[in-house]
């Protein structure tokens, strides 16, 4: 039966790795900086708290926050997430709707030794581009209308393997090491019409099209120092994600296009038409930190509260950094209630509900005004076996402001997760 079991893992984990994590990119023209915009490294559980728990983490689910967790680990857990977004974008005049999502992440984590040391291997989301922004205006000298618009497309995924490990009862250390990958495509058009004295008597755009290639290693660290406190535990935990210098590779060309945007003539392949130069580079990332600090009762109720600092002064793109970012800070905050988990008749008391909220500042700014945001999340899970289960995540949130002529968005978002425990790879025992 073990065999079993463990071909349908491998049949879900091959089909579901080769499925784009593209698809739950959040669309936003705040997308349009840096690399994107980042994503949150909690799952539905975490979500559902405030994305919070940096110092706490659960037997039942796997922890994403911080390596040193995975030193608890009791189960072989199996956890796959997918999502579902609904963004309001509007601007002081117009309004625009977008619903997008699809695969959020999907891990694997087993105890080396139970209780002692574990590990995990996930594919999680690292950042997402998707934005299409479009300003028209004359030219002042000869007063024909003229559009430029500006869209982005693309996502960096991560695989992680993670280790964490018990030093002692109350210590816990985790490392983790990250395989970035993927395209980011970003496309600058000008859409002018011609008359009867130029070259080409129709519409076209000139469109410079810019496709970065990513992939490199990148390393973090996690700490967890927790102290029993009659039946309850006070825990500390911090994480550091090293600076990631990713290996980029740039193809930059130029070209006249139809409004459709095909080529004017299909069978024109001279280098005036579409020059192409490719250049290799770096994409440094800047260093992050975050610390946490959580309070609880196992498998009944926790409180947690977590900081973020990441200073994107530090961003530069082959060398050249952005004056739009500045440092970004984030504060989660959540907690979680569980009635009764042994409950036998009432599965309401073994269902665990979870509230939480949290505030981003920066890193971007445009003409001095701080993009900010901040959600209210609630969530529960619901147990489907002895220790199998259903996350459920929800937020509402806002980004942005209409100050200045700037764009506001609201959202909606829902993240649903599955979690199968077992005891898979544990060496049983005989008397």
């Amino acid at each position: 039966m073990r065999h079993i079991k463990l071909g349908f893992l491998a049949i879900i984990i091959t089909i579901l790795s080769y499925s784009s994590l593209s698809a739950q990119g959040t669309v936003s023209p705040y997308s349009a900086y840096g690399v994107g915009i980042m994503a949150d490294r909690g799952y539905a559980a975490n979500l559902g708290m405030g994305n919070a728990g940096i110092a706490y983490g659960s037997p039942w689910y796997i922890p994403s926050l911080n390596p040193a967790l995975l030193g608890s680990q009791t189960f072989s857990s199996f956890e796959a997430g997918i999502n579902m977004r609904r963004t309001a974008i509007r601007d002081e005049i117009n309004r625009f709707d977008q619903v997008n999502g699809g695969l959020s992440y999907i891990g694997l984590a087993v105890p080396i030794v139970p209780g002692r040391v574990g590990a995990s291997l996930t594919l999680n989301p690292y950042s997402s581009k998707n934005y299409n922004l479009v300003e028209s205006f004359d030219e002042s000298e000869t007063v024909r209308p003229v559009n430029k618009s500006y869209t982005g497309e693309g996502n960096i995924s991560q695989f992680r393997l993670s280790g964490g490990w018990n030093i002692t009862e109350n210590i816990s250390f985790g490392a983790e090491a990250n395989y970035n990958f993927g395209v980011i495509t970003e496309r600058n058009s000008t859409r002018n019409i011609i008359n009867g004295q130029d070259t080409i008597a129709l519409p076209y755009l000139v469109a410079a099209e810019n496709v970065n290639n990513y992939a490199d290693l990148s390393f973090l660290l996690g700490l967890r120092v927790r102290k029993q406190i009659k039946k309850n535990t006070l825990a500390f935990g911090a994480t550091y994600a090293f600076e990631n210098n990713l290996n980029t590779t740039r193809s930059n060309s130029l070209k006249l296009l139809s409004t459709s945007g095909d080529p004017l003539d299909p069978f024109d392949t001279d280098s005036s038409n579409a020059k192409v130069i490719n250049e290799e580079g770096i994409t440094s990332i800047p260093a992050k930190i975050s610390f946490g600090l959580s309070y609880y009762r196992l498998n009944n109720w926790a409180v947690s509260l977590d900081y973020s600092y990441q200073d994107w002064r530090n961003y530069t793109y082959y060398g050249s950094g952005d004056e739009d970012l500045q440092a970004a800070a984030t504060i989660n905050v959540g907690g979680e209630f569980t009635p009764d988990i042994q409950s036998g008749d009432k599965y309401y008391e073994r269902i665990t509900y979870r509230a939480g909220l949290y505030i981003k500042n920066g890193p971007i700014v445009i003409d001095n005004t701080e993009i900010n945001g901040f959600g209210i999340t609630f969530g529960t899970t619901l147990p489907i076996s002895k220790a199998s289960s259903i996350n459920l995540g929800f937020e509402v949130g806002q980004r942005g402001t209409l100050e200045n002529s700037l764009v506001r968005e609201n959202f909606f978002g829902i993240n649903l997760s599955f979690t199968y425990n077992d005891r898979w790879f544990i060496r049983r025992r005989f008397d």
